[in-house]
């Protein structure tokens, strides 16, 4: 434990390698995120909300659907639009105030909606995806500038490690909560006291010392080459996204189906969903360690290639084995797996998308994902309608184990350091 905790609260930061600056700076990340990780649980009880107050499934897939049409449609302009802005970190950090003061007044939906309040939650989810999605692209590029490539690994780790441990302490109090408090007080108290903590968060994010060329427009930069090309889609990026693709549509597939599988099929109860997301969570934490110690010796391709060939397990588990115990088991068992993916993916596309476009790239592949976290989800539920929840949950099983074999069949060639995207020229071998 005494380890862990060291590892959590930076002990690796005081490295004498990194100017002081990046050290601060990692350090208020760690900070920051503590604070964002209760927001964080809390918004995981959206699709309970919306159930608890009258939704059905339909409403439920809206509530992941559209927001991720939104975001999809909008992803690319907004990095653009990013690159060209001046003080961006007013407009990234203002669009993440917004979401979260936004976020805190569905506190006030069950007051002013009484008889929809289930409707306008899912409504008010839907408008906050432009500003999340702006807020995304920006702060992707920018912890890129800001975490050196070699620290990375380790930083995105303890960050998500932090983010876990914060929600499963989150999710375990306010499930107790909202099954002790009477609907709709119980969830209206919760959303408030999120957004209050949250406050801490952007004290944190507004410290941040940025690097003087991360503050002026691309087009006016001095570090900038006259004649630098725009972004381009080589092969490699192509690849990237194609997998992603497949892979993403499988673990999205049934995501609307979650909630309501386990409350109308499993009569679970809010203190049950809280204990299942703590679980989550807590396997989070232990596999961000794992992955974190395999990548000192292993390429992020590696990891992504490995990890994605296991994360089926959740879906085909819990139509094996349709229990409320042995779900928290699964559940536990998959979340050591998902930290490789997303360690893999996200740092393969930041080395790619490496220069001054990075945030156009990025804009690329959460467009990518968002497209399939939009069309997944409403598949899922027309499928479920015509066969059963259980056979989505078997498909979504074989997308993943599809998009798995797709990353290590049409491989990514991950630069061995962070090159610039826009190079034509592929390696001659893979990543080791």
């Amino acid at each position: 434990m005494a380890f862990f905790l060291r590892l959590l609260l930076g002990s690796h930061v005081a490295d004498p390698t990194v100017d002081a600056i990046t050290q601060r700076n990692i350090r208020y990340l760690y900070l920051e995120i503590a604070f964002a990780s209760v927001l964080g649980a809390i918004v995981t009880f959206h699709a309970a909300f919306v159930v608890r107050a009258g939704g059905g499934e339909e409403l439920v897939a809206l509530l992941s659907a559209i927001p991720a049409l939104v975001s999809a449609v909008f992803s690319i302009p907004s990095a653009r639009l990013l690159e060209r802005l001046p003080n961006r970190r007013r407009w990234i950090f203002g669009s993440l105030l917004l979401t979260r003061v936004s976020t805190g007044a569905i506190a006030l939906l069950p007051i002013l909606f009484p008889q929809d309040a289930a409707a306008w939650l899912v409504a008010l989810v839907i408008l906050l995806s432009l500003p999340t999605i702006f807020f995304t692209n920006g702060f992707q590029a920018l912890l890129a500038e800001i975490i050196p490539e070699r620290q990375r690994a380790t930083v995105f780790s303890v960050r998500q490690s932090i983010w876990a441990i914060g929600i499963v302490v989150t999710s375990l109090l306010a499930g107790l909560w909202l099954d002790s408090a009477p609907f709709p007080l119980n969830y209206q108290l919760m959303y408030a006291f999120g957004f209050l903590v949250s406050l801490g968060s952007q004290h944190y994010l507004n410290r941040l010392i940025l690097p003087e060329s991360r503050l002026t427009p691309v087009a006016t930069r001095k570090t900038a080459r006259a004649d630098a090309p725009p972004a381009q889609l080589n092969a490699n990026i192509r690849r990237m996204l194609f997998n992603s693709l497949v892979y993403h549509a499988g673990l999205t597939l049934p995501l609307a189906l979650f909630t309501v599988y386990y409350i109308e099929r499993l009569e679970a109860s809010d203190a049950w969903i809280g204990l299942n997301s703590a679980v989550g969570f807590a396997g989070m934490v232990m596999g961000n360690l794992l992955w974190m110690r395999l990548l000192r010796r292993r390429s992020y391709s590696w990891a992504l290639r490995t990890a994605s060939l296991l994360t089926w397990i959740f879906p085909v588990g819990i139509v094996l084995f349709p229990d409320l115990t042995a779900i928290l088991f699964i559940n536990w068992l998959v979340n050591l797996f998902h930290p490789g993916v997303e360690l893999g993916s996200l740092n393969v596309m930041l080395k790619l998308g490496a220069g001054e476009h990075r945030a156009t790239y990025m804009g690329w592949y959460n467009a990518v994902l968002n497209l399939s976290l939009f069309a997944a989800p409403l598949a899922g539920v027309w499928l479920a309608e015509r066969f059963d929840i259980p056979t989505v949950l078997l498909l979504s099983g074989g997308l993943r184990i599809a998009g798995g074999a797709l990353f290590n069949l049409n491989r990514v060639h991950e630069p061995s350091r962070e090159a610039c995207a826009i190079l034509q020229a592929e390696p001659s071998r893979d990543a080791a």
